[in-house]
């Protein structure tokens, strides 16, 4: 048993090497070949090399095409993005609109009871009860209010730092 693991051993260690070298030879049997191709472009006279210096040109101008067109996808998700934030910030306007709705609607209910109090009409304990009870409900829209002006304030941010990033980029571009 002790022999088939040792001579295991001894071949995966074999086959790692021969793996190894092989890979090696391909590598550098791919760089032998570009320089002797750059070699021997290099031994063509000047007047033959037109098309070649063509297809370079138009070789280069495909690359800044490729680097152009990525451009424009990454200015669309900026853009996109862009559209989200501000879907975002249409909701926050709207959410503490409502906040700040339902807060007023609260204070003037408050207001009812408390006038209905200091004119000593119905019962003074649940009248102290329920003017406790919508003051503090109207606290709550008004911090829920806080809360959604916040999130509509960074998310403010968020736009116009996205609308810089695509003017930078689309400027880029156009250059």
């Amino acid at each position: 048993m002790k022999k088939f693991l040792y001579i295991s051993l001894v071949l995966l260690i074999a086959l790692s090497f021969t793996a190894g070298c092989a890979t090696l030879t391909k590598d550098s049997k791919t760089k032998t070949k570009k320089t002797s191709d750059k070699s021997l472009y290099s031994q063509v006279p000047a007047s033959m090399r037109a098309d070649v210096k063509e297809a370079e040109f138009d070789l280069q101008e495909a690359k800044r095409n490729v680097k152009t067109a990525t451009e424009k996808v990454e200015i669309g998700k900026l853009k996109k993005e862009l559209g989200n934030k501000e879907k975002k910030r249409s909701d926050y306007e709207l959410k503490t609109a409502g906040k700040i709705l339902e807060e007023k609607e609260i204070a003037v209910e408050a207001a009812q009871w408390e006038a209905i109090d200091n004119a000593n009409l119905g019962d003074k304990i649940d009248n102290i009860q329920k003017i406790a009870k919508l003051k503090s409900k109207k606290l709550g829209y008004k911090a829920d209010a806080l809360e959604a002006q916040a999130d509509l304030v960074t998310t403010e941010l968020e736009i116009k730092r996205l609308k810089k990033e695509i003017a930078k980029k689309e400027a880029k571009i156009n250059k």
